[in-house]
């Protein structure tokens, strides 16, 4: 499984980083994301940042950048190191938060999710509680990462 940024700080903010240690995937990422969320989150002094920096210390989540390192069209220089990643290690998922990357994996063939499936799929293999995805899906929709509307459609196609 290879996280984006957003998918890291959407787990922090909901207090669900612990849910990556339960994937059956082993979880990698690039060194820009490690840098995004950890290093310049924790200058900025942003929550989040000590407790995704735990999950690099404890080998959770792991460092590695692609070889091919060209920026692709649509998406960040970040998304497109992210995107290249999934492609190299043939991902069984990239796990995002973030619309435009998502499509663009969509588009070059790669399975893509967003981090209110991943919840949905621990829940459905008996990983997760009933109560604690409800919880997780609150969390979501009041730290401002799906909208109510988004996860009422989403909820209601499963």
């Amino acid at each position: 499984m290879v996280l984006d940024s957003s998918a890291l700080i959407t787990l922090a903010g909901a207090d669900a980083l612990a849910l990556l240690a339960l994937s059956p995937h082993k979880a990698v990422t690039v060194s820009e994301v490690y840098r995004e969320t950890v290093e310049i989150g924790s200058v900025k002094a942003y929550p989040d940042a000590a407790a995704i920096g735990r999950l690099f210390e404890q080998g959770v989540v792991r460092v590695r950048d692609p070889r091919r390192k060209e920026k692709l069209t649509g998406i960040s220089p970040t998304d497109s190191l992210v995107l290249r990643l999934a492609e190299e290690v043939a991902a069984a998922v990239l796990l995002v938060n973030d619309q435009a990357l998502l499509r663009k994996a969509e588009q070059r063939g790669l399975a893509a999710q967003f981090t209110a499936e991943f919840v949905q799929e621990l829940y459905d293999a008996g990983r997760l509680s009933r109560r604690r995805r409800a919880r997780l899906f609150q969390e979501f929709v009041a730290n401002g990462r799906y909208s109510e509307e988004f996860m009422g459609t989403f909820l209601l196609r499963r």
